[in-house]
């Protein structure tokens, strides 16, 4: 039976129907001119081009392409989508987290209604960048702890390039290994969040000050207590775009249905390895009205 299914599975592509195609016949339609006038002008300039500041122009670099044709094109389309898919992948994760870290704690949730209820009510429906950036605060500083709570125990491996690399403890790693960062250490440090870092607060990244200003910080901030988005030049730069599409999603559902866990109660996430991936568990949704 089983390889029945994967015979009708395979179906579509015997009979030359490849929905990828359809993916990279947009790719090309769209990209293709700009494609031509990067090598354009890598062929003008030569050695006195100067690379762009983005992934396309720094794909055609390393291919050495001189000219545009199928190979190039092929080769273009499947790594930018590749990192296309990653992203949907990873936001999709943060927001499922975020979900159940919400669902779970009935303790958060009139707060973080009654802020989207009332930038809901003052922009008539009709989000701006500001209403997202600037307004969101509670439900910022909920995904920031969403995202703190999800860290992976270790990740973001970075490999040894040199010959090898010492510690500022003595420990040496020899040229070729790769290095994972102790995710889980630094984001329930007790030097960071003091001793309530196993806690789940809502208001953690916001200070109050004694003459009533107050300073949050954004869950795009990236600094040595919270590496999720990585560091340095290295930071993720996908993440404002990514962070303002999981707040939007959050403040539709959080005003539209009663959310929680199928059993009412915290569920974990599947600890995998060094990695971490959102529960198995049910989430219920109720229309509020």
């Amino acid at each position: 039976m089983a390889s029945d299914v994967n015979w009708i599975g395979a179906l579509p592509l015997k009979f030359g129907w490849n929905p990828i195609s359809l993916h990279r016949d947009l790719f090309i339609q769209r990209c293709k001119p700009i494609i031509e006038e990067h090598i354009r002008k890598r062929k003008e300039l030569g050695e006195k081009y100067i690379q762009k500041d983005d992934l396309l122009d720094f794909f055609i670099g390393e291919s050495g392409a001189d000219a545009i044709d199928d190979k190039l094109l092929n080769h273009l389309f499947g790594v930018l989508y590749l990192i296309v898919f990653a992203s949907i992948s990873t936001t999709s994760r943060a927001l499922s987290f975020a979900l159940f870290d919400y669902g779970g704690r009935p303790e958060l949730w009139n707060e973080l209604y009654e802020e989207q209820l009332k930038i809901h009510n003052e922009s008539n429906g009709y989000l701006s960048t500001e209403d997202v950036n600037k307004k969101m605060i509670i439900l910022d500083c909920f995904l920031k702890e969403s995202f703190r709570y999800s860290s992976d125990i270790a990740t973001l491996p970075h490999a040894v390039i040199g010959d090898s690399y010492t510690f500022s403890n003595g420990t040496t790693v020899p040229k070729g290994r790769d290095v994972y960062l102790y995710m889980k250490d630094t984001a329930f440090n007790n030097k960071f969040f003091g001793e309530t870092s196993n806690d789940f607060q809502l208001k953690r990244h916001i200070t109050s000050y004694s003459n009533g200003k107050t300073i949050h910080s954004p869950a795009t901030k990236v600094d040595r207590s919270f590496i999720t988005f990585g560091g340095g030049k290295h930071a993720c730069p996908g993440r404002f775009f990514a962070v303002n599409e999981i707040k939007m999603c959050l403040q539709k559902l959080i005003l539209n249905y009663n959310i929680r866990t199928e059993s009412g109660k915290i569920v974990p996430p599947i600890k995998m390895s060094s990695f971490k991936i959102p529960p198995m568990g049910g989430l219920v949704f109720e229309n509020r009205n």
